[in-house]
């Protein structure tokens, strides 16, 4: 097998401003507007709105967004919840009466409220400072002009199109009767109308106007969203969740996203010294593939939508908690975790500019495409994040009218002495959170760089293709043989994957000097750019 290897790329560097984002041309929007004085919170919007163009199998226009914010005029994180909620029809007793057993994977019953656009429109009024239909700009240019597609896009029509049955997403994403090939111009003029009726109208289109209208009748059938719940959709800031790890103060996304999972993780391994283990040794993958076990374990049985369901933060953010957890590791083999008792398809991108402000976005469709639908004329996917729900009334995140569902999305900012040190964000769904833990502590215990940290091989807990067992695991090949022969000997069902394999997540972030030096990363898994200036 190969060897580990330093980074294929070299780290981003800025003073006044940079972004690091899925794809070039989202980069450079976003870079753009902040060389025109925009703020972190102005580049988000226009790097987001891109990527739902040249990305839209990962985001867009109807999914779901969360992100921090670091406001450097008073030293505060702040968390913005863009999720939308489950429709009014939408019951246990609805499912069966249509002769389900559980939620599909795909179709308009995984549909809940697309929140991104509201939540662009929260963002903007707290902390932007340029109009919303500026901003469009560049993705208007891209939906309308075409850019040329990548191979990761292309390929995802391709293996996507042979699932799904709704003419409309077929019309849109293979307008030749075939998926486009790379280079291939790709254009998309429903989506570019729907951007300008956006930029002249503003978020009350998906809400209120001729896009929530169609959303509503294509809904009506066989979803369970309605006019009524579109217009009512809010998004809400409030405050991030947080524990400390080794000096610094790390931040993340509240239930119910599955942020708690990495700070439960962290909190389990602050008790060990890791930097003594050395990197991708033998005994540093067992700690962190065991850790992550029994933090997920917990994710599993305790994240719901807080507003309708008890979510144990405390008592999961408790140290004593974690040393609880940490004493059921064992050392010399591989175990199964049940959850504690304790007490009490996406995209992510980060950006800092020269004002001291630190932003970090995770923004998703959930699978790819989301639920594959297509309103008619809009040019955009909706989300599947309902499939999410469980059939089981008792469990915190058990399907009900106007709930929000549990959320694989998750984004993170660490600080030291109340002042950025980092910002981070990865796609990967169910992998994020154990993403999130092995990216950090190759910065916070080994010193690696951003791009470095990013670029280092990682883990998969979880089943990918279809025949696989629930545990399975997936670890990069760049990790020596032996390795993966002591590991197996312990108990783990490892399977090699790809030098760099898709599914362990694309992964940007960005970290601020004292003296205000930013350093970016991007993930080479995917089509990501980081750039500064």
């Amino acid at each position: 097998m190969p060897q580990l290897g330093y980074s294929r790329r070299s780290l981003a560097l800025g003073r006044e401003g940079l972004v690091a984002s899925c794809h070039p041309l989202a980069t450079l929007a976003g870079v753009e507007v902040l060389k025109a004085g925009g703020t972190a919170a102005d580049a988000a919007v226009a790097t987001n709105a891109v990527l739902g163009v040249t990305q839209s199998n990962n985001c867009g226009l109807g999914g779901d967004l969360f992100c921090l914010y670091y406001e450097a005029a008073t030293r505060r994180v702040h968390f913005l919840n863009g999720a939308g909620r489950s429709g009014s029809r939408a019951t246990i007793e609805e499912v069966r009466r249509r002769g389900l057993s559980g939620l599909p994977v795909l179709g308009p019953a995984t549909v809940s409220v697309p929140g991104v656009v509201r939540a662009w429109a929260m963002l903007l009024e707290r902390f932007g400072t340029r109009p919303l239909d500026r901003l469009l700009d560049p993705a208007i240019h891209y939906a309308e002009r075409g850019f040329p597609i990548t191979s990761i896009l292309s390929q995802a029509i391709a293996e996507f199109a042979p699932g799904n049955a709704d003419p409309e997403w077929h019309r849109v994403f293979r307008p030749s009767g075939r998926a486009p090939a790379p280079g291939d111009i790709f254009q998309q003029p429903d989506l570019a109308r729907t951007l300008r009726d956006l930029a002249a109208e503003g978020p009350d289109l998906f809400y209120r106007g001729r896009v929530a209208e169609t959303i509503a009748e294509r809904m009506a059938q066989d979803g369970f969203l309605t006019t009524d719940d579109l217009g009512a959709h809010t998004g809400e800031w409030g405050d991030p969740i947080s524990t400390t790890y080794r000096g610094f103060t790390v931040y993340e996304t509240p239930p119910p996203t599955q942020g708690v999972t990495t700070l439960l993780a962290l909190n389990m391994l602050e008790g060990v010294p890791l930097a003594k283990l050395p990197l991708h040794s033998v005994e540093h993958l067992h700690l962190m593939l065991e850790i992550v076990k029994l933090a997920y374990a917990d994710r599993d049985r305790w994240i719901g939508d807080p507003a309708q369901a008890g979510v144990p933060l405390k008592g999961l953010l408790d140290k004593a908690y974690a040393a609880e957890r940490r004493r059921q590791f064992d050392p010399r083999k591989a175990l199964t975790y049940v959850p504690g008792q304790p007490e009490g398809d996406t995209t992510g991108f980060v950006i800092a500019d020269g004002h001291g402000n630190v932003l970090s976005v995770i923004q998703s469709l959930f699978n790819a495409f989301g639920s594959g639908v297509v309103p008619p004329g809009t040019g955009l996917c909706l989300q599947n994040r309902g499939r999410h729900f469980s059939m089981d009334p008792t469990h915190p995140s058990g399907l009900a009218p106007r709930k929000r569902p549990f959320h694989t999305l998750m984004a993170s900012i660490t600080t030291r002495d109340d002042r950025p040190l980092m910002g981070f964000a990865t796609m990967g769904g169910n992998g994020q959170a154990m993403f999130h833990v092995q990216v950090l502590t190759n910065v916070f215990d080994y010193g690696l760089d951003i791009q470095e940290a990013i670029e280092r091989p990682r883990f998969l807990v979880g089943a990918f293709l279809p025949d696989d067992p629930a545990d399975t695991i997936y670890l990069e090949n760049r990790v020596p043989a032996r390795v993966f022969s002591a590991l197996r000997r312990r108990g783990h069902p490892l399977k090699p994957a790809p030098e760099l394999f898709y599914r362990v997540g694309h992964a940007h972030g960005v970290t601020v000097r004292e003296d205000r030096v930013l350093s970016g990363g991007a993930d080479p898994r995917g089509d990501g750019m980081a750039l500064g200036f």
